[in-house]
């Protein structure tokens, strides 16, 4: 029975997935800012958050997601990426050089104890780059893959440009502060759904890793075995602070100048979302005697309120008149209602009525008036979905009915319109004196005949009277 439940919920979950998909891309502007005060548990310490859906698209929150800031360790996802796009086989060993390792003797940085002259396969180090963040992983992997470290940070940048990030730079592949280093929240979510795409033939690889809590190495030519263990603490159901059981990875990053950051994916009854905090502190949040991580705390706060309150809901549909447009020519009527063209869902606080959603055309998209025939289903301009003064889609706008041409009206207007022509004016002056010419012509002809009608009549009358 608890199998067949199982089951039930599996397949109702995938539908639910299914749906999230199908539905367009929603704008990044984030749709429920409004209420980030009301989200128990965040502690509006960390400078910066954004949550975004990888279903759908849509940002649900965001504080500045565009502000450009020192990365820290989320360098190393880009890192990932490009190793597991540019190596066809993980398998393959690479033996680690000593100037990889000794250009981090003195900044105390993270580091996985990988000895000069170790050979460690690619996916090994990839564990050590991802999990305890090893900045001596990233730069063997950058030296293995481009040949040099400048060379791979090239490869990097020219990656970002490439996914559209516009205010990433990477001067390292370690994520160290450095001047000139810098990224955003929302470049990190569009470097992250790329990682978690079909596009990424690494995604399973990639995947796997960032979701592991421990990863063991064997014996080397240089060490014991080690157990590798995650910096990600909200993988860990020992540290409840922090942990949550709907996070699956992804990475952490700490510099003094980035602050406590975390990327978490998450997911829950087939909902799926990203959740991104940069710039957190450490602050005594509960009152005991630990400092607490916000980056940490506020993700968790901010997945679980999203888990147990966003639903996926109607919020317009074709029958909801938008406005009206003006209709020349028209039959019978003088205007043409616009309302969306089809019916949007979207991911929404399930206790907001569909009357708190605001669907209005947006403006310098709307034409200042239209000719009939309309017909009906016609794109008319653009929409947008607001709640609480928060753009968080967009619609097309479309005729609600068709609006019939008048023939006589349409033919007045074509007159109207060739009059105006300057060849036209001149063809009808030229009309219009043939026309005079034409008509005086007539009449000077039937004022002849009368003339010479008169002349025949009068020798006529003389005639009789000298009879008499």
């Amino acid at each position: 029975m608890k199998k067949g439940r199982k089951i039930i919920f599996s397949f109702l979950a995938a539908l639910l997935a299914l749906a999230l998909v199908s539905l367009a891309a929603l704008p990044a502007g984030a749709a429920f800012n409004s209420l980030l005060e009301e989200i128990p548990g965040l502690t509006g310490v960390s400078e910066i958050l954004l949550l975004q859906s990888l279903d759908d698209g849509s940002t649900l929150f965001s504080k500045n997601e565009t502000k450009r800031v020192a990365p820290a360790s989320l360098t190393k996802l880009t890192v990932a990426i490009l190793v597991m796009e540019n190596c066809a086989d993980v398998n393959v060993p690479v033996t680690a050089k000593a100037e990889s390792i000794r250009m981090f003797d003195g900044t105390n940085s993270s580091n996985a104890g990988i000895k000069p002259g170790e050979i460690l396969t690619v996916e090994q180090l990839l564990y050590c780059l991802l999990l305890p963040s090893a900045n001596e992983a990233a730069a063997i992997l950058a030296d293995f893959i481009a040949g040099d470290v400048p060379s791979f940070v090239s490869m990097m940048n020219a990656f970002v440009k490439k996914l559209g990030c516009k205010d990433t730079q990477f001067m390292n592949p370690h994520g160290l502060d450095q001047e000139g280093h810098y990224t955003t929240a929302a470049d990190v979510a569009l470097v992250l759904r790329y990682a978690l795409s079909r596009d990424f033939k690494g995604n399973t690889l990639f995947e796997k890793i960032v979701a592991s809590r421990t990863f063991e190495i064997q014996q080397t030519n240089k060490s014991q075995k080690r157990t590798l263990f995650n910096t990600n603490k909200m993988l860990n159901p020992g540290i409840p602070d922090y942990y949550s059981k709907d996070v699956t990875g992804i990475k952490t990053g700490t510099t003094d100048h980035a602050g406590d950051c975390i990327a978490a994916k998450a997911s829950r009854n087939g909902y799926n979302y990203l959740c991104i905090v940069m710039r957190g502190q450490k602050v005594n949040v509960d009152g005991d005697a630990a400092m607490e991580n916000t980056a940490f705390v506020d993700c968790k706060a901010l997945l679980d309120w999203t888990f147990d309150h966003i639903r996926l809901r109607q919020v317009t549909t074709p029958e909801k008149v938008v406005g009206e447009v003006p209709v020349a020519l028209a039959r019978s009527t003088d205007h043409v209602q616009i309302v969306p063209k089809e019916t949007l869902s979207a991911l929404v606080p399930e206790e907001i009525s569909s009357g708190s959603f605001l669907v209005e055309p947006i403006p310098g998209t709307v034409p200042e008036g239209l000719e009939a025939t309309v017909k009906k289903g016609e794109v008319i301009c653009k929409g947008q979905v607001k709640y609480a003064g928060e753009v968080f889609a967009t619609v097309d706008l479309v005729a609600a009915e068709t609006v019939n041409r008048s023939a006589s009206m349409y033919l007045i207007s074509l007159a109207q319109q060739a009059v105006k022509h300057p060849i036209a004016k001149l063809l009808l002056i030229a009309v219009l004196l043939v026309a005079g010419i034409y008509l005086t012509v007539l009449w000077l002809q039937a004022r002849k005949k009368r003339q010479q009608k008169q002349m025949r009549v009068l020798p006529d009358i003389s005639v009789k009277s000298k009879k008499k």
